[in-house]
């Protein structure tokens, strides 16, 4: 019976061996084809756009204010009437501006009549002193009385016209054509003028020509240009577009926590003044646009097989394999057709710059598609433009249709050993997949 025993044992270990040691070979092909996460290669829209928010303002508005202080007597105009250039805006209290200009009028009629007496001595002194009959210290002393009346004339009438220049003052009016956008008193309110001009009232231009003043990351900056058409959007009309045109880049940067950006300002037309100032516009400057194109995803350039030997490239191949950052918060794999690109300071490098003229560079990667017999095969590839998701593909031996890997199923413990042959490769390691 023992020995009976010991041979079940034995033939027992010699096929659980024997299982153990054909299981994973014959596992190893079904293992090798679902270790893989591959993407399906499409054709459809690439379109690169920067983006930023500005606020729409008029192009031109003018703080109407006073010199003088005083009480606010009349307002003869409201919030966005519509104004002419000397229209009278409103009237400031001048019961003390006018007695003032009237005591400079008086004085001024007094200087003037010391004036006219100084004269009449001056001219019999120097009568007198012709004819040798009064000395030349009398004729000096009228002609001196004659000179400071006059001087005592000229200062009163500068002060009268101190004093009417303060009159006139008192009634405000319109220096521009525009619409009263803001006024910032009431009747019977005291407007002090001591140490600044107080705003009394703002008038903005022609409201039909407004303009977008929007901050642009230095990131994106570069690739901007005058001219650029630009579409936007406001809150105020949801799912309508409206168009622009940028005119300026100001050289001003402004820095906020390390963050510079550039003031952009956009040119629009509002012929129905639906846009108003002050409200928020969210810009959008499209750089490229490319329909029916190729398009392979980032992903599958970014994927490198563990092992697998990477060849001298130059630095935009570089940056294309290998971006400095990494794809926006919650980016699929792959961008539907139509997606958009935006570029933002700190995403990472593209494949494949755009240029506002309109020219593009080329750059050169690969990619591992997944052949008929599951095996992945590297495939080298012209590249174009990337929004940072997906990337046109100029040309290489990939269709539409093909499946590229992006990535493994598998744990880093639990990989299958494929030669690397089957990497695309020729005689070397086995890298692990």
């Amino acid at each position: 019976m023992k020995l009976k025993t010991l041979v079940k044992i034995i033939v027992v270990l010699i096929i659980a061996g024997g299982l153990a040691y054909a299981l994973p070979t014959l596992l190893g092909d079904q293992r090798s084809e679902n270790i893989f996460r591959a993407q399906r290669v499409n054709k459809g829209q690439l379109r690169i756009a920067v983006g930023a928010t500005g606020t729409i303002n008029p192009v031109m508005v003018v703080n109407v204010g006073t010199q003088i202080s005083g009480t606010i007597k009349e307002i003869l105009v409201d919030f966005n009437d519509s104004v002419k250039a000397g229209q009278l805006l409103m009237v400031l209290d001048d019961q003390l501006f006018q007695a003032k200009a009237d005591m400079s009028k008086a004085n001024l009629a007094n200087s003037q009549a010391q004036e006219r007496l100084a004269q009449l001595k001056f001219d019999r002194q120097e009568k007198l002193f012709q004819a040798k009959s009064a000395p030349k210290e009398e004729f000096d002393t009228a002609q001196a009385n004659l000179e400071m009346a006059k001087a005592t004339v000229a200062q009163h009438e500068a002060s009268l016209a101190q004093d009417m220049y303060n009159l006139n003052n008192t009634r405000i009016v319109a220096p521009v054509d525009g619409v009263i956008i803001n006024r910032a008193v009431d009747v019977g309110q005291t407007v002090a003028a001591s140490f600044q001009t107080p705003t009394l009232i703002d008038i903005a231009g022609d409201l039909t020509k407004m303009q977008i003043n929007a901050s642009f990351s230095e990131a994106d900056i570069g690739r901007l240009t005058p001219g650029l058409d630009v579409t936007f959007t406001v809150d105020a009309y949801p799912g309508e577009s409206f168009k622009g045109k940028l005119r300026q880049i100001r050289l001003n940067p402004t820095i906020t926590s390390n963050v510079v950006t550039y003031d952009v300002i956009i040119d629009v037309d509002n012929p129905d003044i639906k846009l108003l100032p002050g409200m928020t516009a969210y810009v959008d400057i499209e750089l490229y646009k490319e329909s029916d194109v190729l398009l392979v995803p980032n992903t599958a350039l970014n994927y490198r097989p563990v092992g697998a030997e990477t060849p001298p490239a130059t630095a935009a191949a570089q940056a294309a394999e290998k971006p400095s950052g990494p794809p926006p918060d919650g980016a699929p794999d792959g961008t539907p057709d139509g997606a958009v690109g935006h570029w933002g300071g700190g995403q990472g490098a593209a494949p494949a710059e755009a240029k506002a003229g309109g020219g593009e560079t080329e750059t050169h990667g690969r990619v591992y598609a997944l052949g008929q017999d599951g095996k992945p095969r590297m495939v080298s590839l012209t590249l174009g433009m990337s929004d940072l998701r997906q990337t046109v593909v100029k040309s290489g031996d990939l269709r539409e249709g093909d499946q590229v890997i992006i990535g493994e199923n598998q744990p880093e413990g639990d990989r299958t050993l494929l030669s690397a042959t089957g990497s695309g490769g020729g005689a070397g390691p086995r890298p692990r997949f």
